[in-house]
């Protein structure tokens, strides 16, 4: 059994094989509350994927709405501090696009400036600390940053005297991050090398959070019905007449995305449709949902290949790089959609080419100057764009 003090040896960071990694990696899906599997899919798949969508476009930030659902996640996936909600959104959607494109841009820079990227955020966005940043820099960059989770710091630095296991006391600063950082990266390699896969930081970061949840389960379950004092006493249940007057009325459950109806329809289902108003592939939906993108060496090619679209996409709109970076995401793939008629998840590099053969050109600030309804459209085009039927946008 792994207590809250102890766990065996062959799970500690120093010693885990690839099989254990990859048997409590797989359970992750098992331990995530049913309460938050939208905020997980948030998190995991759809925020990391409009960002990877928006480099495409020229750079990427994320957007006040994508920062107070994460917060909401990790208060929820870990310990829940209203105040810290309040504060994250009270921050101005300006300062929040703005603090996160220049951390990204740092980032993107040279990846060893990690800590001044995660530092960036904190230091200038209310009720952002070095872990709440460094989730968002997470986002940015799955394979590479780790989130500053509890069960991750605690599990990396589990063979440090005193450690009190996974009940360790931490005091979320940069010098803590820094050293998460770099034990994660030993492990990472280390696991790479015996095993010949690609592993991602929140791979990592999911198998510690098994392995945590599982020892407070299991200490739980060992507990059985004692009393908070210990003294092995059975808990008395409540009278009655004291259950009916504690008994609060159960809240209605949570509205489903378009994703999880997708999910429940199944294969053989009814068509589902986004908020867009576009269908919904149900095989790419289930590939892409079990377990976050690996890059790898076919993933490397792509998105060398990508980058070299991207270039070819900008010659033909005749922009530079840096123009294309002043754009609204996705205002170069939605001008060509609209010219040639189609849907903009329809728009891949064939598409250029054709608008470029019949004639089709850009005029001067029509791609810098979108007013806000124009702005709300085309984050709807882009937000889960890839998952759509007959999507060039993966």
């Amino acid at each position: 059994m792994i207590t809250i003090e102890t766990m065996k040896s062959e799970f500690e960071a120093s010693q885990i094989s690839y099989s254990d990694f990859k048997a409590h990696l797989n359970a992750y899906p098992d331990y995530v509350p049913e309460k938050i599997q939208a905020l997980t899919e948030m998190r995991v798949r759809e925020v990391p994927e409009i960002l990877a969508q928006r480099v495409k476009c020229g750079e990427g930030y994320l957007e006040k709405t994508e920062v107070t659902g994460l917060v909401e996640w990790k208060l929820k996936h870990g310990t829940y501090r209203p105040n810290l909600a309040k504060l994250v959104a009270s921050n101005s959607t300006s300062a929040v696009r703005d603090n996160t494109r220049d951390a990204f841009r740092t980032y993107e820079r040279n990846h060893a400036d990690y800590a001044k990227a995660v530092t960036a955020m904190s230091s200038k966005l209310k009720g952002v600390g070095p872990a709440t940043a460094s989730l968002f820099l997470s986002c940015y960059d799955p394979t590479n940053v780790p989130f500053f989770s509890d069960e991750l710091y605690r599990y990396l630095h589990w063979e440090d005297s005193r450690s009190n296991g996974w009940n360790r006391k931490i005091g979320y600063t940069m010098k803590e991050y820094k050293s998460l950082y770099d034990r994660l990266q030993t492990l990472r390699q280390r696991l790479e090398e015996k095993s010949g896969e690609a592993i991602q930081a929140i791979d990592i970061e999911q198998m510690a959070y098994v392995l945590g949840k599982r020892a407070h389960q299991e200490q739980s379950s060992s507990l059985g019905k004692r009393d908070a004092n210990g003294n092995g006493e059975e808990i008395q249940p409540s009278s009655p007449r004291k259950n009916k007057r504690a008994r609060k009325a159960t809240p209605p459950p949570p509205k489903e995305s378009p994703i999880q109806i997708c999910l429940r329809k199944g294969p053989q289902g009814s068509p589902t449709y986004d908020e867009a108003g576009y269908e919904l592939d149900f095989a790419y939906i289930l590939k892409s949902t079990r377990r976050p993108q690996r890059l790898g060496k076919r993933g490397m090619e792509k998105l060398k290949q990508d980058r070299k679209q991207d270039e070819r996409k900008r010659e033909l709109m005749a922009v530079t790089e840096s123009q294309a970076r002043k754009f609204y995401m996705g205002a170069m793939d939605n001008k060509v959609a609209q010219d040639l008629g189609i849907a903009y998840h329809e728009v891949g590099m064939e598409e250029y080419e054709e608008w470029h053969k019949k004639g089709f050109r850009r005029k001067e600030g029509e791609l810098e100057n979108l007013d806000d309804e124009e702005q709300e459209r085309l984050e709807k085009l882009v937000t889960g764009c890839a998952l759509r039927k007959g999507s060039k946008h993966r």
